[in-house]
């Protein structure tokens, strides 16, 4: 119920003077429950300081549309990414797939974000490959808590 942007923060990563970033917003059209539950995520996501978890880096409350600014996932979410490499028809290539070790290497890195989550007493109510996010580098991070 709400948008992401990309965008340039300044000041939010300790040694970089400019950031990409990730811009949550809210619909203005949204109800104060849902407002509120994109302000809990962002409360939620406060907290968690984990390679495998995207990280949240900001909140901006004055004025509206409230935003929140999140580390910048370039290749989107693993869902799109996993469908963008499915091969078009009549070009079926076993080259268009990810190797198995990368794939065993994103499960993990998947694994590692939600051991964290559990061992920070956060139980995760909707884990699906399109709330999993992938960076440049390919590193898969949990990217939505099933909160908003």
């Amino acid at each position: 119920f709400g948008m992401v942007y990309e965008g340039i923060a300044k000041g939010v990563v300790k040694d970089e003077p400019e950031t990409r970033v990730a811009i949550k917003t809210v619909n203005e059209s949204a109800s104060m429950r849902e407002r509120i539950e994109f302000l809990n995520e962002a409360s939620v996501m406060r907290e968690f300081n984990c390679h495998h978890v995207v990280r949240l880096l900001g909140v901006v409350s004055q004025g509206q549309p409230t935003l929140v600014i999140m580390e910048l996932m370039t290749r989107g979410d693993l869902k799109s990414y996993l469908r963008s490499l499915r091969p078009k028809e009549q070009q079926w290539s076993s080259l268009s797939l990810p190797p198995l070790k990368k794939m065993l290497q994103m499960a993990g890195q998947i694994a590692d974000g939600m051991a964290y989550l559990n061992a920070n007493k956060f139980v995760h109510r909707d884990l699906a490959a399109r709330n999993c996010m992938v960076a440049e580098d390919f590193t898969v991070k949990i990217g939505d808590f099933g909160m908003t």
